[in-house]
Formats: C-alpha cells, sequence, structure tokens
C-alpha cells in the first residue's frame, strides 16, 4: 500500500515540506511507501481538489489554514480552539483537521529562549491561522500580550489592535506572523510600533525562507535578540507526522 502525502498553498514554490517528511521518513521501515508533493491550491479551488485529490493526508500553509475549515468535517480540540487547520487526514470519506503550528512554536520557544515573563506583554505581528496558533498556544501557558493587525477578525485570545492606532508600545517579545518578507519578496516587513523601555523585546520570525529576513535585520540593529523559524517548521512537521501516524494507524518509525 502507497500512501500519498503533500503540502497546499498559494504559492507553495517555497516549502520546504517534502524535504522536511523525507528527511523524517528516512529511516523509517515503511519508507518506500511513503510520498510528499506540493502543490498549488488556491482558495477558490479547495472544494474541488479535496473532492478530487487522491491524498491521504496534506498539510495547509498559507494563506488556507482558516479557509479549509468549512470544508472539513470534524477538528481536533486544538483546531477548534485555535480556528485554523494545518494538518488533514482522511478518515473514511471524510477529512479531518488538526493544528500543529501551536505546538510546534512552543518546541522552538522553549527550546532556544528562557522566554519573556509571563506577567510582561508579547506582541503579535498579523493575525492570519499561523498567529492564532502562536496567540492560542501562549495563552494557555499563561502568556498574555496584544494581537497587531491591519483590520481585526475577530476570536482572539487577546485584544487585537489596529496598526495604524499604536506608534509607541513595551513589549517583551514580539513575534512577526505574517507572510511578509518570504522569498522571493525578501524587501517587506510588516509594519511596526516604536519599541519604548530600556530592554528591547526577542524578536521572532515564523518565517524560515530567508534565514533572517528583513524584520529581523532591522530589530537587530536595534540591539534584539533574534530567532528565525525554521526550527519551527521542523517542531510542526513532527508533530503532523505523529497525527497521521495516529490516526491511520501506521508505526511512527
Amino acid at each position: 500500500m502507497r500512501y500519498d502525502f503533500a503540502v497546499i498553498g498559494d504559492p507553495i514554490e517555497h516549502s520546504k515540506s517534502p524535504f522536511l517528511f523525507n528527511k523524517i521518513w528516512s529511516e523509517h521501515i515503511m519508507n518506500k511507501q511513503f510520498t510528499y508533493c506540493r502543490i498549488n491550491v488556491n482558495k477558490d479551488q479547495l472544494e474541488d481538489f479535496l473532492k478530487k485529490t487522491h491524498l491521504i493526508g496534506f498539510n495547509v500553509t498559507a494563506p488556507l489554514k482558516e479557509f479549509i475549515i468549512p470544508y472539513l468535517s470534524k477538528l481536533t480540540p486544538a483546531a477548534e480552539k485555535i480556528k485554523a487547520v494545518n494538518t488533514v487526514v482522511k478518515v473514511g470519506n471524510q477529512w479531518h483537521g488538526h493544528n500543529t503550528d501551536g505546538d510546534g512554536f512552543w518546541d522552538m520557544f522553549s527550546a532556544n529562549i528562557s522566554g519573556p515573563k509571563k506577567n510582561s506583554d508579547i506582541c503579535i505581528l498579523g493575525n492570519g491561522g499561523a498567529a492564532r496558533a502562536v496567540t492560542y498556544s501562549l495563552n494557555e501557558r499563561g502568556y498574555k500580550g496584544v494581537v497587531l493587525c491591519r483590520s481585526k477578525k475577530g476570536n482572539f485570545v487577546w485584544p487585537e489592535i489596529l496598526f495604524r492606532s499604536i506608534k509607541k508600545m513595551k513589549a517583551s517579545a514580539v513575534i512577526q506572523c505574517t507572510t511578509l518578507g518570504m522569498h522571493p519578496a525578501t524587501e517587506n516587513r510588516p509594519l511596526c510600533p516604536i519599541w519604548k523601555g530600556e530592554d528591547m523585546p526577542l524578536a521572532i520570525d515564523l518565517i524560515y525562507n530567508p534565514n533572517k529576513t528583513k524584520f529581523l535585520l532591522e530589530m537587530e540593529s536595534l540591539g534584539c535578540k533574534t530567532l528565525g523559524g525554521s526550527q519551527m517548521l521542523t517542531f510542526q512537521a513532527k508533530k503532523a507526522w505523529e497525527y497521521w501516524a495516529n490516526v491511520l494507524n501506521i508505526p511512527h518509525i
């Protein structure tokens, strides 16, 4: 039996997921039975894609993490709370959705950084699917903060604040959750307030290509410690594989 997986998004050429999963599976006893590829799917093609695809599971990247939810039959508790999906599996004739971004972020965060104190404010840039996962993960662990965005979407556990309404703010960490600055448009970056206070915030960018985005380079120039998103990608991929393996009754190794 062959198990076909993929990652979908629009655009999708930049995705490193095929490399990551082939690495995860490299020593698996069934590795010859697994395939993984990139498939470009936009939001208007989702319904047709789900009806026709031969895949048994797939990952979801920007900008589809929220758009895909109405087409799924079931969500895991994590996906329900985050309101975004990055991992999908076929169960019978139904598609079930899960989210591994929150746990992937936390594994990266806790592996590299002692972390800001829980009574300090964290600033999230953007309010898409990745921002929902990061906010949920931090909130579950007792952190508090705000979400800066261009327009409010609602259903966040932290307050959404419009970029244009904030000129200066203090934060212990700022986490860049948009796609601005991702290859090939590497000169882009999100709007940022002026950081006030004696201590500059820790700066994290979830983008993994390039390793250091324009946002991170500018934050470094201000004296911030920085962290890119490549490790998060690896951690969330491992969580996605664990989910697929459990649902499909495949040995993990």
